[in-house]
C-alpha cells in the first residue's frame, strides 16, 4: 500500500509540470498574436478583467475563507486561496467556444491574465498565506518556465509552421488531456484519507460558493469593459475557471499539507462540473438564435458552426 502512495506522489509531480507546459503549448500553437491584438489594446477590457481576477476574486475569497476557517478541515482554506490568486487557465478557451463566444475575446484576456498570475502570485500568494512557506521568487521561476516558455514557444512555432500548426496543438492538447487525468486521479488517489475529509465536510459548498462568487465578479467585469468585448459573460467563463496548473505549481513544495493540493483540485473540479453545463447551454442558445445547424462537434466547440 505505501508503494502505491509512494508511485501516486511521484505521478502527480510529474503530470502537473507535464500538465501546464502541454497545455500553455497547445494555447500557444493556437493563438496568433493578430487574434487578440486589438483586445489587448482595449485598456477598459484589460483593467476590468485584471481587477475581477486580482483584486476582487483574491480579496472577498480570502475574506470569505477567514469567515469560514473554523469549518474547513487542514489547510484546505489555503489551497482555496492559492487557487483564488491563479488566473488564465488555458481551459478556458474550450470554455469559451463551446459558449461560442469569439476566439479573441478569450485568448487576448487569458493571456493578460497568465502574465498577471506570473507577477501577483510570487508577491501575494506568501503575503497571504504567511503560515504556509511560498518561495516567491522559487514560484516565478517556475511559472516563467513551465507556463510563459511554453506559450511563447507554442506562438513562435505557429508563425515559422503555419501548416503544421493545429497538428502539434492537437498533439499537446492530448498530452495535456492525459496528464489532467493522471493528475487528478494521482492526486486525489495519493491523498484519499484528505478527500473523504473533504466530502464529509462543508467544503464543496464553499468551493462552489467561490465559483459563483468569482462568475459574478467576472460578469460585473464584462459589463464594465471596453468596445471589444461583444459577449459580456466571457469574463465571467474566465474568472470562474482557475488556473489549476499555476495553483498546483505553488502548492507541490517540500512540507505543503497534502490538504493544500486536494483543495486545489477540488475547487477547480467544481468549476469545471459548474462552467461546462453552462457553456454547452448558452452557446447551444447563441446558435440556435442565429440560424447555425448545430451538431455534437459545434457543440462542444471542436469544429466551426455550420449554417444551413
Amino acid at each position: 500500500m505505501r508503494a502505491i502512495e509512494d508511485i501516486l506522489v511521484g505521478l502527480i509531480h510529474v503530470s502537473v509540470p507535464v500538465f501546464a507546459i502541454a497545455s500553455m503549448l497547445s494555447m500557444g500553437l493556437r493563438t496568433p498574436l493578430r487574434s487578440f491584438g486589438a483586445q489587448l489594446r482595449d485598456r477598459r477590457t484589460v483593467l476590468a478583467v485584471l481587477g475581477a481576477n486580482f483584486v476582487v476574486v483574491p480579496a472577498v475569497g480570502t475574506l470569505v475563507l477567514w469567515l469560514l476557517s473554523g469549518i474547513l478541515p487542514g489547510q484546505t482554506g489555503e489551497g482555496f486561496v492559492i487557487a483564488l490568486c491563479a488566473a488564465g487557465a488555458p481551459f478556458v478557451l474550450q470554455l469559451g467556444a463551446m459558449a461560442r463566444i469569439p476566439y479573441g475575446e478569450t485568448a487576448g484576456p487569458m493571456t493578460v491574465l497568465l502574465l498577471g498570475s506570473i507577477v501577483f502570485m510570487p508577491i501575494v500568494v506568501p503575503f497571504l498565506l504567511q503560515d504556509v512557506e511560498v518561495d516567491g521568487w522559487a514560484v516565478a521561476r517556475l511559472l516563467l518556465g513551465t507556463m510563459l516558455s511554453p506559450m511563447i514557444a507554442g506562438i513562435v512555432l505557429a508563425a515559422v509552421f503555419p501548416r503544421r500548426a493545429d497538428r502539434m496543438a492537437r498533439i499537446a492538447g492530448a498530452a495535456a488531456a492525459v496528464s489532467a487525468v493522471l493528475m487528478f486521479l494521482s492526486g486525489f488517489g495519493a491523498n484519499s484519507g484528505v478527500v473523504i475529509e473533504l466530502m464529509l465536510s462543508p467544503a464543496l459548498l464553499v468551493a462552489a460558493g467561490l465559483v459563483a462568487m468569482a462568475f459574478v465578479a467576472g460578469r460585473a467585469a464584462g459589463d464594465l469593459a471596453g468596445p471589444t468585448l461583444t459577449v459580456p459573460d466571457g469574463p465571467a467563463i474566465l474568472s470562474s475557471q482557475r488556473n489549476i496548473a499555476a495553483a498546483l505549481l505553488v502548492a507541490r513544495g517540500d512540507g505543503i499539507d497534502p490538504s493544500v493540493v486536494v483543495a486545489i483540485l477540488v475547487l477547480s473540479a467544481v468549476g469545471f462540473v459548474l462552467l461546462v453545463p453552462y457553456a454547452l447551454v448558452t452557446g447551444a442558445v447563441r446558435r440556435r438564435r442565429d440560424g447555425e445547424r448545430i451538431t455534437v462537434g459545434v457543440l462542444l466547440g471542436i469544429v466551426g458552426p455550420r449554417s444551413d
